[in-house]
């Protein structure tokens, strides 16, 4: 089996090394990216639609989906300390699913972007440590959750108990290549339109039946 990789910046464990010059060129993900514009906001708006659909099979009501017009470039001057964000979904407040459909949601993110890029022919391995570097937040959420469940994320083996993350991301996979191609026709309404309320992103990925109303009080940021 293949090992984690520890970032050398921080306590980051990803699935492919970091590159070589990450620590001292002072290249953005984005640069090691290197997209134009208009297929780096497909590239964001499948993440997104990646945690969406997951979050409308798994019965977790989508509020909205948003993709920012600058796509997380231009340094946000708000001064509610939250990090600068490209795009996002949120959810409504009142659900339960078990904790490892919790953590596939959240991971589905990165494994969405990581399978367009390979059909695509953009794969390649710093694109896919960018996937991941992107995706940290996600994971920092996974964490959280398996926390209050008593479980820890480990990434290489571990003789204590919890929950391998290579285990969560295999879920992740199972269960978008059910929902494929719901996912990539909501990617393209989210790119399209770069807003979609919930009930609009379940028409796109035709999952209306669990996109139920929710309070703009009630909704609070799930995934980004």
């Amino acid at each position: 089996m293949t090992p984690w990789h520890l970032n050398s910046d921080q306590h980051l464990y990803t699935r492919h090394p970091e590159p070589q010059d990450w620590s001292t060129s002072g290249t953005s993900l984005y640069g090691y990216l290197d997209f134009p514009d208009a297929t780096l906001r497909r590239f964001i708006a499948v993440h997104e639609a990646g945690h969406a659909v997951l979050d409308m099979a798994f019965g977790i009501p989508v509020a909205e989906i948003h993709l920012c017009d600058d796509l997380g470039k231009t340094p946000s001057t708000r001064s509610d300390d939250l990090p600068d964000a490209a795009a996002w979904v949120k959810t409504g407040a009142h659900w339960s699913v078990s904790y490892m459909r919790y953590a596939a949601m959240c991971a589905a993110g990165e494994r969405a972007q990581d399978r367009w890029l390979r059909e695509n022919g953009l794969w390649n391995q710093e694109r896919a440590w960018a996937c991941e570097r992107g995706a940290s937040s996600d994971r920092e959420q996974i964490e959280q959750r398996l926390r209050t469940c008593w479980r820890e994320v480990h990434f290489n083996p571990s003789p204590a108990p919890g929950v391998q993350y290579r285990t969560i991301q295999t879920v992740a996979d199972s269960a978008l290549s059910h929902l494929w191609g719901r996912a990539l026709r909501l990617a393209a309404a989210v790119d399209e339109h770069g807003h979609l309320t919930g009930r609009q992103a379940a028409r796109y990925a035709d999952l209306t039946y669990v996109a139920i109303p929710c309070d703009e009080s009630e909704s609070e940021g799930v995934a980004a």
